[in-house]
């Protein structure tokens, strides 16, 4: 029995020194390996560069980023005194960043649906005249933690876009970078102040170009969204997201989620687009749309086939405008559209876009296709309304329709929707702000209008709502009858 425990005891004396060599061996290969990770990380100098470009991005751009907080005033019954009190909530937020600045004032853009009101079913809401409704209270939080009262300059709904003014001189503005220019796999970091924890950056990568996903349909607006899976949550809307040059190449906007987090589908504006759409914002309070007066469809696949075209994506011209810029430049129906500037058109959506970052009365030279054979066209794009008011003049209304009970006449062209040829006065369509030369485009529970036909019957109904071109932009207009 001694003898046993002798053979145990050498046995785990053996084995404890067996296990310390054993021990020290792998303490030895785990620094070495320590050793030789830390070498690799130190020769890795794209990675390290990358960081390093989003360290020096964020301190380029994070003092031209501020939060956009929207608050509302409620009554409230102070149980203690009795007295009914003022309080002030925050209802919404949202990010924003600086376009420009004076010796006065600052510029912001953001997103128009973070500073105007809206429905149930996020459809902006509108006033008796059809302009959209600002919030009441809007406080812009600066980088440097000062918060000050934001006052709306312009709102474009059919791009989602918003300028804001606050009286703070001379904040750094961001540089435009040019969104046509990005490609799928390209770096971009997006800045803003995401769910209330304050400033943040994420990175990722441009996922696709001219993405569509209809959240602008009921405005008419322009989708060819720049997608991205850098991280967009709630509150980073109305951000800039940027490219390695610390450039803005997109405004980020929405996201497709069913948590309503970020789940790596975020999409963005893209900058070409935002940046016309400010400049008209900050120097007029408005937005003065480019045209060329086409109207489209997508190329047909048998058609792109036989002609092997070089773009499966064009567009085909269906028909032109009498008196428009495309008239004038040549253009015909049957033309293809492969490019604008060089650059593959994408889509219908995206040509739309194009045209409307476009700006008035610079040309744009067109690639098309006509007689098995490309050509450049050169076009110069007008502004809607100027075209509005020579159509009118140069188009005779082919047919007629008047409302009496309204005060109102419509008639049919060769142009989009119905076009308003006369306003009696004093009639509820006067009083509301109608004008001969307006065109109804769309007709509550009617839909779009294009043809008088059936429309006589709304003249007995009590109430009309048009959606209406005018000055611009596309409003929606409630009648009451006269009678």
């Amino acid at each position: 029995m001694k003898h046993f425990a002798c053979l145990l005891i050498i046995a785990v004396a053996g084995l404890a020194l067996n296990g310390s060599i054993f021990s020290e061996d792998l303490s030895q290969e785990n620094a070495e390996r320590r050793a030789e990770i830390r070498e690799q990380l130190s020769n890795l100098t794209a990675a390290k560069q990358l960081s390093h470009s989003f360290n020096l991005i964020h301190e380029l751009v994070a003092p031209s980023v501020a939060s956009i907080h929207i608050n509302q005033a409620l009554l409230q019954l102070n149980r203690n005194s009795g007295n009914i009190e003022k309080r002030e909530i925050e209802v919404g937020e949202g990010s924003g960043f600086v376009v420009s600045s004076t010796q006065e004032y600052s510029y912001l853009l953001t997103n128009a649906h973070v500073v105007l009101q809206s429905n149930r079913n996020k459809e902006f809401i509108r006033d008796d005249s059809g302009s959209p409704v600002w919030h009441g209270t809007i406080r812009v939080s600066l980088s440097d933690n000062r918060v000050v009262d934001a006052e709306g300059v312009g709102a474009d709904t059919q791009t989602d876009l918003a300028i804001l003014r606050i009286p703070v001189p001379n904040l750094p503005a961001i540089t435009w970078g040019d969104s046509d220019a990005t490609g799928v796999g390209d770096w971009v970091l997006a800045l803003g102040y995401p769910l209330g924890v304050g400033y943040s950056a994420s990175a990722g990568i441009i996922s696709a170009k001219a993405r569509s996903t209809g959240i602008y349909r009921n405005e008419g607006g322009y989708e060819s969204f720049l997608q991205t899976d850098a991280a967009i949550n709630p509150g980073n809307s109305g951000g800039p997201m940027l490219n390695l040059n610390g450039e803005v190449v997109g405004v980020n906007a929405n996201i497709i989620s069913r948590s309503g987090a970020s789940v790596g589908l975020g999409f963005a504006i893209p900058a070409n687009l935002a940046k016309r759409v400010a400049e008209d914002l900050v120097n007029d309070g408005q937005v003065s749309r480019p045209m060329i007066g086409i109207q489209m469809a997508p190329v047909d696949p048998a058609m792109a086939e036989e002609q092997q075209l070089r773009n499966r994506s064009a567009v085909t011209i269906r028909r032109v405008m009498p008196g428009s810029p495309a008239a004038e430049a040549g253009l015909r129906p049957g033309d293809v559209i492969l490019a604008i500037e060089g650059q593959s058109v994408a889509g219908i959506e995206q040509f739309r876009t194009r045209i409307a970052s476009a700006r008035i009365g610079e040309a744009l030279n067109l690639s098309i296709w006509r007689d098995t054979k490309e050509e450049i066209i050169s076009v110069i794009p007008t502004a809607w309304e100027d075209y509005t008011e020579l159509a009118t003049n140069l188009v005779s209304p082919q047919d007629a329709l008047s409302w009496s009970r309204y005060g109102l006449t419509l008639g049919t062209d060769n142009l989009r929707g119905l076009v308003i040829t006369d306003v009696q006065e004093g009639s509820p369509a006067h009083q509301a702000g109608l004008k001969k030369g307006h065109r109804v485009l769309r007709i509550g529970g009617v839909g779009p209008v294009n043809s008088l036909k059936g429309l006589d019957r709304l003249n007995q109904q009590d109430e009309l709502t048009l959606e209406v071109y005018r000055n611009r932009q596309v409003f929606l207009v409630r009648l009451q009858s006269g009678s």
